[in-house]
């Protein structure tokens, strides 16, 4: 590993432990469509993919047709639901694909209509409705028309309906408790009329994990399953799957009172050494980690010094008197018992952890273990 400027560390065998708590979180009978958008959330959708179909995952959930077609690229035969907004020029590949879609109006029913033709692959469709977020989705009151029209259609099966929760607080909440209301009445009325899809999701991470009632036979998980508390609780059962680390390529001995990096911003106290990493912001660690982050050096914590580059960032590593060019360095896990966690970065760069895994970029090297979870 040390053969990579900059790699992330992949547990598959936390996946697994994490994968079973949502299971069971989810209660008996309800099906897990993993989400993997966003490259899995920094982890690699397609070994992920792979890995939890064969243990416990039924379908995958992903943002945009372009992730789509890369799982379906690397064999993965397994349904696959476009969470988000398809356009236009996307659709014909999607349905060649046999991948499902999320469809927000009855417009873009008709479009997937003049897209595929009579003679067209049928495409799974997926209503989702806005009971609350506001964001994407078709009012209530729109659902059973949407619903009437893709039955009618040749091209189209009705497979599924859904919601997002705004908010999911640990012990539900009113807007929460409000949305599932309004969401079970659409269910009712297209019982009523014999419309209703045989996949209905709701939750997400935040609602599996909290004591918000299942009642719907798929869940959406994604950040659990990664091994971060959706709610950010500490003490969880759910393991972090992930570790980033880089390594030492330079060290230096610097005089009290010399400056370090661009702005010159960080100045020694004291007589310093110096170690360069070669990581920065192109690879997702953060402009805003400049002289404020930790990282882990001989499971010792050291601090950022000067500001965070584009391709390198430099650390204090005076009080680790043994540390070695060729030294691991972690930036998000642990080293012994040290530990650097998602939501600490997140807190110095007032942003949450998703974006933080999500923002691991492409250059860093993805390698996966399958360490038993049990033996933690």
């Amino acid at each position: 590993m040390l053969q990579a400027r900059t790699w992330a560390e992949v547990d598959l065998g936390a996946l697994e432990h994490n994968l079973e708590l949502v299971r069971t979180a989810s209660g008996e009978g309800v099906n897990v469509m993993l989400v993997v958008k966003a490259d899995a959330y920094g982890h690699g959708a397609v070994p992920v993919s792979w890995h939890l179909l064969q243990h416990g995952a039924n379908a995958l959930g992903v943002g945009d047709s372009t992730e789509a077609l890369e799982l379906r690229e690397s064999g993965i035969t397994a349904p696959i639901v476009i969470l988000g907004a398809v356009v236009e020029g996307e659709m014909e590949a999607v349905a060649r694909g046999g991948i499902d879609v999320t469809v927000h109006s009855g417009d873009r029913v008709r479009a997937l209509r003049r897209v595929l033709g009579r003679s067209g692959p049928k495409v799974g469709v997926h209503i989702k409705v806005d009971t609350g977020m506001g964001r994407l989705g078709c009012h209530p009151e729109r659902v059973p028309g949407i619903a009437r029209e893709v039955r009618r259609s040749r091209c189209l099966t009705l497979r599924g309906i859904s919601t997002h929760l705004a908010s999911a607080e640990p012990d539900g909440g009113k807007l929460a408790d409000l949305q599932l209301r309004r969401f079970r009445r659409v269910l009712r009325t297209l019982e009523g009329e014999g419309l209703l899809p045989p996949w209905r999701h709701v939750h997400a991470s935040s609602g599996v994990m909290s004591s918000l009632p299942a009642a719907f036979n798929y869940v959406r998980p994604g950040l659990a399953v990664y091994g971060l508390d959706p709610h950010g609780r500490r003490g969880s059962d759910l393991l972090p799957a992930l570790r980033w680390r880089t390594q030492i390529v330079f060290l230096k001995d610097h005089r009290k009172g010399t400056r370090i990096g661009y702005g010159a911003t960080w100045r020694a106290g004291r007589k310093t050494r110096v170690a360069t990493l070669p990581v920065g912001y192109n690879d997702g660690y953060r402009y805003a980690f400049s002289n404020r982050a930790d990282v882990l050096v001989r499971g010792r914590r050291c601090p950022v010094i000067g500001r965070v580059s584009m391709d390198y960032t430099t650390v204090d590593v005076t009080d680790v008197p043994d540390a070695s060019v060729g030294d691991a360095v972690t930036l998000l896990g642990t080293d012994g018992d040290a530990c650097i966690g998602a939501e600490e970065l997140a807190t110095l760069a007032d942003t949450i952890s998703y974006e933080i895994l999500c923002g691991i970029g492409r250059r860093v090297k993805r390698h996966y273990t399958a360490r038993d979870a049990g033996t933690r």
